[in-house]
């Protein structure tokens, strides 16, 4: 290389080993950011999903499904958001003023949609998976439990699961629709019915004479 005046050739190699060194650090540290980023995208936007509805500053315990026992019904992570609806019907008839009462209106079941997240190993999700879908062929019946009231009589109609490499694909969601199954206790009565007793001919009833005149003797 032929000298540059006033310069050091020695100095300008150094300055640009040094500076393909610091792009290429540079180039090292993007990728693993970016790397870093697209692993942890998933459970970020789980997290951040779910702090849109401030739960994840709860217990666990306060947003969770118990089955019949008492124990939580299957394991998951995160409780990302919850829907009810409470409908009533009345009757489509015309009712007289002043006669609208309580069996003029039907209050239907109550129906509950939440969405659950579960991040794990593949073990885990394919057993979380197994277990919703277990529950959603069965006629089992589930509480949600939240802060505010405990649901309980609820069976699961319909789950749908959101598994994609945007959100990470060791993570998945699912959209659970429940209904609320109303049970009544049956009452029984210990009161007898008397038997029919066989009392053989029963004897008629007297006629009157005038009955016997218009009729004759028969």
């Amino acid at each position: 290389m032929a000298d540059i005046p006033g310069g050091n050739t020695g100095g300008l190699s150094g300055a640009l080993n040094k500076g393909m060194g610091v792009i290429a650090d540079k180039a090292v540290s993007y990728g693993n950011k970016w790397l870093d980023n697209k692993i942890n995208f998933g459970l970020n936007y789980a997290k951040n999903y779910a702090r849109q509805f401030d739960f994840l500053g709860l217990m666990p315990e306060q947003w969770t499904l118990l089955d019949s026992e008492g124990e939580k019904a299957f394991d998951f992570d995160s409780f990302a958001k919850l829907n009810l609806k409470s409908e009533s019907k009345i009757i489509q008839a015309p009712v007289e003023g002043g006669s609208f009462v309580m069996y003029n209106k039907l209050n239907t079941p109550l129906e509950l949609k939440c969405v659950l997240i579960k991040q794990g190993l593949p073990e885990e999700l394919q057993t979380y998976v197994d277990a919703l879908l277990d529950y959603a062929d069965s006629t089992t019946l589930l509480s949600i439990v939240t802060p505010d009231k405990e649901y309980s009589n609820m069976n699961l109609v319909s789950v749908s699961f959101d598994r994609s490499a945007e959100v990470g694909i060791n993570l998945i969601i699912a959209d659970c629709a429940f209904t609320e199954v109303r049970q009544v206790t049956p009452e029984y009565t210990s009161a007898r019915v008397a038997k029919k007793v066989n009392r053989g001919r029963q004897q008629g009833k007297p006629r009157s004479m005038l009955s016997y005149i218009k009729g004759g003797f028969k």
